[in-house]
């Protein structure tokens, strides 16, 4: 890691020894190819307000009833390992489990929202759970995700629950069938549970094992959802429906990942016990990494590109994908998850396919405002091309957008986008933390390259 003193000298180093700043600060305005046939759709609606965008989302989907029954179990899993634009509008979070609770013909079922930010074994204390939201919130007296919990609480009681997914090295329990309580499955093929396994194909020292992990969640009814296999009551499965909803912020996360929404989150349904760094420690069992050491060596590439991509779509063919992936681009972040420069975008897009829905928002959204190289889809050399392609070719999902279909409404104009109206501008806050500044200008220009 460098100091923040070491940071601004090698980017003052890179400006002076830069010929032409111009020419770095290029960017081509993203197009939309020709719809050959759509094997996916991306929902989108922009230039309303947070519940008002999630409204016309499910509406576009043919209404909340047509995607959740009366009785299902419902798991909506956001990614709050950071807070403000790191993670999930909470206006637009609630608004999903209201819509849920009061969907037309009653709703007998439950809502849990559940999640793992990989933070220690007190995760309410920290991150998007316990952190004040200076942005994101949407509401006046809901500042964090603690907050918007004990409000669902108080307004729906026993059919609303928050569990948190704590990963096994940090307290949290390794079970191996769901009679025995909450926890975490480990697929190593050990106590009854079969070996899931996949490997990065690389030989000598860069060959490295993933298995898959997912969780056994309790709820505050007393209902167990085992998160692959479904409801467990009284020694058996049930045929009560478990629904399953992917809830992402948009956001830039690294050079050597490019974009954080849809498909990264799935790291925070997995146990990343050991850490993430690969060198040290950043193993589940003796031979198997977690799902950040695998790809990554720590804070940097990994020895194969795209990995964290391969290992989601293995996930998502085994275990489960969700029913429905959701991203609320309310404000997008250039540079950081937590400060400025961000961008808002006022947009929320869904997808039952993560990989269209990815691949989407970082090309129409946060790349025509970030301008930043690596958050291109498009480009062979960025991390966000490698691992979205990989994902798709091992979890059955869509690369290519001409085969998506967009769906698009603009609330402001009211009525339907066409293909020609899809990037998405914000108005940008750029914030006055220099260290955030230099960095958003490193990334923009390519000087970040001078800091690995």
């Amino acid at each position: 890691m460098h100091s923040r003193r070491e940071f601004i000298k090698k980017i003052m180093v890179g400006i002076a020894g830069l010929p032409y700043i111009p020419k770095a600060f290029a960017a081509t305005s993203p197009f939309r190819k020709p719809l050959e046939e759509a094997k996916a759709t991306v929902f989108r609606s922009v230039g309303g307000d947070p519940v008002e965008n999630i409204r016309w989302i499910f509406d576009m989907l043919g209404g909340v009833d047509r995607l959740i029954g009366k009785d299902d179990v419902v798991v909506i899993k956001p990614n709050l390992q950071w807070w403000n634009q790191g993670a999930p509008n909470i206006a637009s979070s609630k608004a999903i489990v209201d819509l849920i609770m009061n969907r037309p013909g009653g709703f007998k079922g439950e809502v849990v929202i559940a999640e793992n930010i990989h933070r220690g074994k007190e995760p309410w204390k920290n991150a998007g759970w316990a952190k004040t939201f200076a942005r994101n919130s949407g509401t006046e007296d809901i500042t964090n995700f603690n907050d918007l919990s004990l409000s669902l609480k108080n307004k729906y009681g026993v059919q609303f629950s928050t569990f948190h997914l704590i990963n096994a090295k940090d307290g949290g329990n390794r079970v191996y069938n769901p009679s025995e309580g909450s926890g975490y499955i480990f697929c190593d093929g050990t106590g009854g549970v079969a070996l899931n396994k996949f490997d990065n194909g690389a030989s000598g020292d860069h060959y490295r094992e993933v298995i898959m992990t997912y969780p056994i969640i309790s709820t505050d009814k007393g209902t167990v959802i085992d998160f692959k296999n479904g409801i467990w009551e009284k020694g058996s499965y049930t045929q009560q429906p478990f629904k399953f909803i992917n809830l992402s912020a948009l956001n830039n996360h690294s050079y050597w990942c490019g974009v954080t929404s849809a498909v990264k989150n799935y790291l925070g349904i997995s146990d990343l016990s050991g850490g993430p760094d690969p060198h040290n420690d950043g193993k589940l069992t003796d031979k198997y990494y977690n799902f950040h050491s695998f790809p990554f060596d720590k804070w940097d590439h990994g020895p194969v590109p795209g990995m964290i991509g391969a290992e989601i779509g293995v996930f998502l063919n085994t275990i489960r994908r969700a029913d429905l992936n959701i991203t609320t681009a309310e404000w997008v972040g250039l540079a950081s998850r937590t400060e400025p420069p961000v961008a808002r975008t006022q947009a929320v897009l869904a997808s039952t396919d993560p990989v269209a829905l990815d691949f989407h928002a970082s090309k129409y959204i946060l790349y025509p405002n970030s301008k930043i190289k690596f958050h291109n889809p498009e480009d062979a050399s960025s991390p966000v091309y490698q691992y979205l392609k990989a994902c798709a070719e091992y979890g059955d999902c869509v690369f290519d957008e001409q085969y998506v279909d967009i769906k698009s409404y603009d609330y402001r104009l009211k009525r339907m986008q066409r293909d020609d109206e899809l990037v998405v501008k914000g108005d940008i806050t750029w914030g006055r933390d220099v260290k955030t500044l230099l960095k958003y200008f490193s990334f923009r220009t390519g000087l970040y390259r001078l800091l690995v």
